[in-house]
Parts: C-alpha cells; sequence; structure tokens
C-alpha cells in the first residue's frame, strides 16, 4: 500500500467514526454551546486583547470537539486542556499587564503553576476580593477542580501508559471516551467561566449583562451571580 491509498484508508475510517459520533448529536451540541458562551461573554469585553484571547479558548474547544467527532480522542484532550490555560490565562493576564506583553510579543509563555497560585493565580481568593468579592469561598473549590481537571488532561499530553489502555491505537469510535470527553470538556467549561465571571461580570452594565444571560443558568446554585442577574442572592 503507498502512502496515497494508506491516507485514503485512513480518511475513509475518520469519516465512519464521524458518521458514528453525530448520531450522538446532544454531546456535540453541548460542546458547541460551551464554546458559544465563552465567545459571546470574551466579546462583552472593552479589552480588545483579553476579547481576542477568549475568542481563541472558544477556538480550541470547537478544536477540541473536532477531533473528538473523528476519533482522535487524545488530541481531543490535549486542546481540551490548552483551552484551560488559556481560559485561565486570560483572568490571570487581565491583572497581570506586563506578562501579558511579554506573552504577546513571543517573550512569555503561559505557566500552569502561576495560572493557579494561591496567591496571584487566577482563582486565588486575592484575585476574587478584588473583582467580586461575594465568590470569594468559592474559589477554592474551583481551584481544585482545575488542578484535578489538569492533571487528568496531562495523562493523554504526557502519553501515560492508562490512556493508551483506554484510548488505543487505532482509529475507531469509542463511546465510553467520547463520552468521558464531553465530561471534561462540561468541566472545563464551568472552571473556565466561574474564572471569567470573577474577573468581569460586575464590570457589566445590564445590556451587557443581558447578553450573557445565560450564566444565570449555569451558575443558579451561586447566590452572588443570581443577585448579579436580579436575582435574590438567598432562597
Amino acid at each position: 500500500m503507498d502512502a496515497t491509498e494508506h491516507l485514503e484508508t485512513l480518511r475513509r475510517r475518520l469519516n465512519s467514526v464521524f458518521d458514528e459520533t453525530i448520531a450522538n448529536g446532544q454531546l456535540t451540541g453541548n460542546s458547541h454551546y460551551y464554546a458559544t458562551c465563552l465567545f459571546e461573554l470574551g466579546q462583552q469585553l472593552e479589552d480588545h486583547a483579553i476579547t481576542n484571547l477568549i475568542k481563541t479558548v472558544a477556538a480550541q474547544l470547537e478544536s477540541a470537539t473536532l477531533f473528538a467527532s473523528f476519533g482522535l480522542y487524545r488530541q481531543a484532550f490535549s486542546a481540551l486542556r490548552l483551552a484551560l490555560e488559556l481560559g485561565l490565562g486570560a483572568s490571570y493576564f487581565s491583572v497581570h499587564r506586563l506578562e501579558l506583553s511579554e506573552w504577546l510579543d513571543g517573550r512569555g509563555d503561559i505557566s500552569w503553576s502561576k495560572l493557579i497560585d494561591e496567591d496571584r493565580g487566577a482563582l486565588s481568593p486575592r484575585v476574587a476580593k478584588a473583582f467580586f468579592p461575594e465568590l470569594t469561598k468559592e474559589t477554592q473549590q474551583f481551584a481544585d477542580n482545575a488542578k484535578s481537571l489538569y492533571r487528568e488532561l496531562s495523562e493523554f499530553v504526557h502519553g501515560n501508559y492508562e490512556t493508551w489502555v483506554d484510548n488505543g491505537l487505532a482509529i475507531s469510535f469509542n463511546t465510553a471516551v467520547y463520552q468521558r470527553y464531553h465530561d471534561k470538556c462540561k468541566e472545563a467549561f464551568e472552571i473556565i467561566l466561574f474564572t471569567l465571571c470573577c474577573r468581569y461580570l460586575k464590570d457589566l452594565g445590564e445590556e451587557k449583562r443581558d447578553e450573557v444571560d445565560f450564566i444565570k443558568d449555569e451558575f443558579s446554585h451561586l447566590g452572588p451571580i443570581r443577585k448579579v442577574f436580579g436575582g435574590p442572592e438567598d432562597f
């Protein structure tokens, strides 16, 4: 089999997996919804650099789902990890402008340890107290969730043995792994959305809040966020 025939065989396998994937449209629709929500939130911000970064986050989520749709699950989890990094990075860079400038011109990298730093990180109580004090007590749980998710996604990036057992080498549809991807996509979305709410939600005027009213549904269990949208803080 020459290279062209080999690639044609792979293409047919990918298309076959894609056909099986779209038969489960609800999950794919959910992940597209997550990307759309983050994109819309980014459009409400006046900080163009951060808006563009959040647009990249949304694009990474879409890319991750595209990979998953063709059975390229390892690539999907890797892209999802990048979306998580960039999502927290949007908040982190918004308050560390020098590091943002260095990153934009290629002199700096995104450091996960900085993003989750307990004093200066995107989900630190210090950041919440500065921009949304009422959410301060919630930050630790989301920080713990972010660390756990990042660690799990990194197993696919680094090629841990158990990920080969689950994912395999052949291109094929795997219901369990596909479901797992979408579970992790939902977790990433919630973490990123909460992080951006801590940083920006109180800065949005009523008109712009109306454009992102999906937030009140996603975090209906958080009284301070309900209050921002005109609801009761306590039930």
